[in-house]
């Protein structure tokens, strides 16, 4: 699994919250109601309410949940579409690949792959992009490439 910099998590996390934020702000506005307004029906304060339509602060949840109340909104939680991701990759090169017997770790249980590389380290290679999450225990070359 690659891990993100902290720059790219932060720009997830703005992408993913604007849409709330410029959902929040178009619903007050259709309501023509002030922040003044909105402070008076949940007891927040105008800047933690302000905060909300701010896409670079990160609001409390006990806060967003009384805005989106007041507003006659609701927020809905669903889990995330992954992509599939090939089980047993078949790799095949040049006829200048060896051919490796390789004994990775998926949960409790550890499989035989046979993959086709020229070196043990595109071997790693090849698995961690493929499957990052498997544990390679041992690799071992099974036939020499022509």
């Amino acid at each position: 699994m690659t891990s993100k910099t902290k720059i790219e998590s932060n720009h997830d996390y703005i992408n993913r919250y604007s849409k709330i934020a410029n959902m929040i702000e178009a619903r007050r506005k259709e309501l023509n109601l002030s922040l003044k307004d909105i402070e008076e029906v949940t007891g927040l304060c105008s800047p933690a309410i302000s905060r909300l339509t701010s896409v670079t602060n990160r609001p409390r949840l006990d806060t967003l949940y009384k805005v989106l109340d007041a507003l006659d909104l609701d927020i809905k939680i669903e889990r995330k579409e992954k992509e599939a991701k090939p089980q047993n990759p078949q790799v095949t090169t040049n006829k200048t690949s060896n051919q490796y017997n390789v004994w990775v770790k998926k949960g409790a249980s550890i499989d035989l792959l046979k993959v086709k590389a020229k070196t043990k380290y595109e071997v790693r290679q090849i698995l961690s992009e493929t499957n990052p999450e498997w544990e390679i225990c041992t690799i071992e070359l099974y036939s020499k490439g022509n």
